[in-house]
């Protein structure tokens, strides 16, 4: 028991460090414009994430773009729960990324190794204007299936979603995700996600917003991940931006609502905060902290009473 909090604590100053190194350095080198450095620049995410089951999850991707957007990365990872050997994992990936007026692209493919598993890996979300009001996108990805089972198993799973951004007002805006997940374990995932935003003080940063989410699992219950036959959730909240010295912002978000199943319903609710730099600075940032009790929230699903926490960060970093 000593030791898994030991691992647990470690983990978290692990991933609060990381986050804080890129949040300072970012700091250290605002710019204003945007776009890679004429020497590239260095590209970086981290993630750490528990759950009231103990099962502990550190993500580090580390890499180097050159001026030209394409580039190179490796990949670290970690997984623990009690009463379990834990499992280690580490990749290589070549990267892609382009931002202009008109559209966002950011590519991964490569391969990895977790617990003696080696798989190819890759992901890849684009984003174009198609008018002033409105933006469409395709995300997809392929990954392993972070559970214990799953990788244990070497389980992995490929999606592939259409995303659709539209502002009806200056004050309303609805965005969709539509789209599947194909597992390796004969699993197949329809599901669909919607998000209503209204800004109710546009000056202040206030918003108000409903989200909901739905999908059908294929091969349900499988005991590899949660995987209820069905799921329908939705949830409405309320969320608060604000700038400091024209350089950061701070942002918060919570939000409740109810989750229905096919093994029954909850209650859900969720809550984010983190910092990020004005979009305007040429080093791009953001640290969050978030945390749920939504049973969806991860692969590992968990029992009644289930929370999960994550501290993230990203980071690019030109050089110049």
């Amino acid at each position: 028991m000593h030791v898994s909090r030991t691992r647990n604590a470690w983990g978290l100053w692990h991933a609060l460090s990381v986050a804080g190194v890129l949040t300072f350095a970012s700091l250290a080198h605002a710019q204003s414009s945007s776009g890679i450095g004429t020497h590239g620049a260095l590209s970086g995410d981290t993630l750490f994430s528990s759950d009231s089951d103990r099962f502990q999850e550190e993500r580090t991707n580390l890499g180097y773009l050159f001026s030209n957007g394409w580039g190179l990365g490796a990949s670290f990872s970690y997984f623990d729960a009690p009463d379990w050997s834990g499992a280690y994992g580490r990749g290589l990936y070549g990267q892609y990324h382009l931002i202009d007026s008109k559209q966002t692209l950011d590519a991964r493919l490569g391969v990895s190794d977790t617990d003696g598993h080696t798989t190819a890996i890759g992901s890849l979300d684009y984003m174009r204007h198609v008018t002033k009001d409105t933006s469409l996108g395709v995300s997809a990805e392929r990954d392993v299936v972070d559970s214990i089972a799953g990788l244990e198993q070497g389980l992995t799973y490929n999606s592939l979603m259409l995303v659709l951004d539209h502002q009806f007002t200056p004050r309303f805006s609805v965005g969709a995700v539509a789209g599947a997940m194909w597992f390796s374990d004969s699993n197949t995932r329809p599901m669909l996600r919607t998000r209503w935003s209204y800004d109710l003080l546009p000056n202040y940063g206030l918003s108000a917003y409903i989200k909901t989410r739905t999908y059908y699992d294929s091969n349900p219950d499988q005991g590899n991940y949660y995987s209820p036959q069905w799921l329908n959730e939705y949830s409405g909240g309320l969320s608060w931006r604000t700038a400091f010295a024209s350089k950061v912002v701070f942002f918060v978000s919570a939000d409740a609502g109810h989750q229905n199943t096919d093994g029954g319903g909850t209650n859900i609710w969720g809550a984010r905060i983190g910092l990020q730099n004005y979009r305007n600075q040429k080093v791009q940032w953001q640290v969050a902290v978030e945390t749920t009790n939504d049973h969806a929230s991860g692969f590992s699903g968990g029992n009644n009473g289930y929370r999960y926490t994550s501290v993230s960060g990203r980071l690019m970093f030109p050089f110049n």
